[in-house]
């Protein structure tokens, strides 16, 4: 008897300390948490950068729900119920939580039969900023640049862009939107138009500013590798002017500050600053590459990538992208020296594409 009343004892305390548990993750996950980083649950790099672009930036965890706000847009409340270390959101999606203290929240993926390294692991830290205030600080302040005559412009980004206005007859009411429609509508307006010969090397970096009025003022050649093409690209530049609508934030017009590089060779021609990155003009250049990819033009894809290779060192996303439009392209050879590359980093997605696809078995 004595022996049951401690077996019934020790579990009360059991089913106590699960409960209780529970509900300290349950009072301290409420509140708004903004993503610090991801990376893999045994500690490896995220295998696809660009899931980045899609991650809640901030989660908000109310008494019964949670709002998932993604680069400072809401989107609808979802229920989630905690059980012990696991967090439930709706009915089906499940993680664990690693980690939950007053100012740091860290949770993994719960998938069946999937390895560790397979896994996202996700590290948000608490703010006490709403997610409007979060937005306007982390994209669009500093997105924000001071001029040389003390005017305030924005950088071009996905965040802050002109709208432009289709440039053919047929379609002159339809007006491009989004910001991989507005750069590359731009971009190939100006690089159709400059007309650069086509077997001579060449590299021009160029800015020019979209007022709040939607006129195109203040264009400079910031670098050329031929002077005797400057007038002729600004001319080109030109040529876009009755195309801009003014980009505005909350309802208020902003002057907009572009930079655009044009490269005429198969490598960056030496006068390129190895270490300039424009993050708009590689998520840009990406978006093409992908367009490129649907239409099943890989050769045209597989530029406009190794373009964004070579703007920074861990371009993970665009050496993926460019191995599977060689490997489409029925270029094993190349397709396996990028996953090789990107194997010896330590992305274990890579090294089983180069396994599977490139030793002979």
């Amino acid at each position: 008897m004595k022996v049951l009343y401690l077996l019934i004892l020790s579990l009360l305390f059991s089913f106590s300390g699960i409960s209780q548990d529970k509900n300290d993750y349950a009072q301290k996950i409420i509140g708004n948490w903004m993503k610090d980083y991801i990376d893999m649950k045994d500690g490896s790099r995220i295998d696809d950068p660009s899931i980045d672009e899609i991650t809640a930036t901030m989660l908000i965890f109310k008494k019964n729900n949670i709002a998932v706000v993604i680069q400072g847009k809401d989107a609808a409340s979802t229920p989630f119920e905690i059980f012990g270390d696991t967090l439930l959101v709706g009915s089906t999606v499940m993680y664990r939580i690693e980690k939950l203290t007053n100012y740091e929240f860290v949770f993994t993926q719960i998938l069946e039969n999937v390895p560790d390294y397979q896994l996202r692991r996700y590290h948000y830290l608490a703010t006490k900023e709403n997610s409007s205030d979060y937005f306007t600080r982390r994209f669009i302040k500093s997105n924000l640049k001071i001029q040389a005559n003390g005017d305030s412009v924005y950088a071009f980004s996905k965040y802050i862009f002109p709208k432009f206005k289709a440039n053919t007859v047929a379609s002159r009411a339809f007006v491009f939107n989004t910001f991989e429609d507005v750069y590359e509508q731009s971009y190939d307006l100006i690089e159709s138009t400059f007309d650069f010969p086509e077997k001579k090397k060449g590299f021009f970096k160029v800015s020019f500013v979209i007022s709040k009025k939607g006129i195109l003022k203040d264009i400079s050649i910031k670098e050329s590798s031929d002077s005797s093409y400057n007038a002729q690209l600004q001319l080109a530049i030109l040529q876009t002017r009755k195309f801009w609508l003014p980009a505005d934030i909350d309802g208020k017009a902003v002057d907009v500050l572009f930079n655009y590089e044009f490269n005429y060779s198969d490598e960056q021609n030496e006068i390129n600053d190895d270490n300039y990155f424009d993050p708009a003009v590689y998520a840009s250049l990406i978006a093409r590459g992908d367009r490129q990819i649907e239409k099943m033009n890989y050769i045209k894809a597989i530029k406009l990538y190794t373009k964004c290779i070579l703007m920074k060192d861990d371009a993970y996303d665009a050496l993926y992208k460019r191995a599977d439009a060689y490997f489409k392209l029925n270029v094993p050879k190349n397709a396996c020296s990028d996953w090789n590359y990107l194997a010896t980093k330590g992305l274990k997605k890579a090294e089983d594409l180069f396994i599977k696809n490139c030793i002979k078995r």
